[in-house]
């Protein structure tokens, strides 16, 4: 008896319904923290792959919203690092290597009153 799973039998990804950006190939914790970065606001799309890697990039509205990338492994569909800059009056980027850590420095991200258009001279500045 046969009991490899048909293509239509493999099960979905937890949560790859629920998020904007097609998430095939990657893990299900990697998958929690896309989910994480959108409840934050931080707008997830891919980037260019790399060699041995892709590239989550993260962009919340508005230009003191934060920022930066999701670097995860090519084959493996593991978070490998993150860099989170916190809007473009932010004096030193956020950086984090492995799961844990990324998820952590998700986290800590603040969702930004900035909104499109925003003439204001820093985050602070912002209004909702």
């Amino acid at each position: 008896m046969n009991t490899t799973p048909t293509p239509a039998a493999v099960e979905q990804l937890p949560g790859a319904a629920e998020t904007t950006i097609d998430l095939t190939g990657v893990t299900a914790y990697t998958a929690g923290i896309v989910r994480l970065a959108e409840a934050k606001g931080l707008r997830p799309t891919w980037g260019q792959p790399h060699v041995r890697t892709r590239r989550i990039i993260l962009d919340a509205v508005g230009p003191h919203g934060a920022f930066g990338s999701i670097v995860i492994g090519r084959t493996s569909g593991k978070v490998l690092r993150a860099e989170v800059i916190h809007g473009n009056d932010a004096k030193v980027p956020r950086r984090a290597t492995g799961t844990n850590a990324v998820r952590a420095l998700l986290m800590d991200v603040t969702q930004s009153a900035c909104r499109q258009g925003c003439n204001a001279q820093s985050s602070t500045a912002c209004r909702p």
